[in-house]
């Protein structure tokens, strides 16, 4: 089997969906909000998560935040 990738339209990637199930986001300080909605929606849609875990998500892509990468 194989990773799922989500592209924008730039051919970056968004989020990969892992064969066991972990995600993973990617930011870009250029991505349109558009983008940063589906990432949201994706993410609620596949993890179990609190109201302070979608905060956290938005946060690291407005780039709010040190960290380099966001798993679940």
């Amino acid at each position: 089997m194989s990773n799922t990738i989500i592209e924008d339209d730039k051919g970056r990637t968004l989020i990969i969906i892992g064969d066991n199930g972990k995600l993973v986001v990617g930011r870009y300080p250029d991505m349109e909000e558009q983008y940063k909605e589906y990432i949201v929606e994706t993410y609620k849609g596949a993890v179990k998560c609190s109201e302070e875990d979608i905060e956290h998500l938005i946060s690291f892509l407005n780039f709010e935040e040190d960290d380099d990468e966001f798993c679940v």
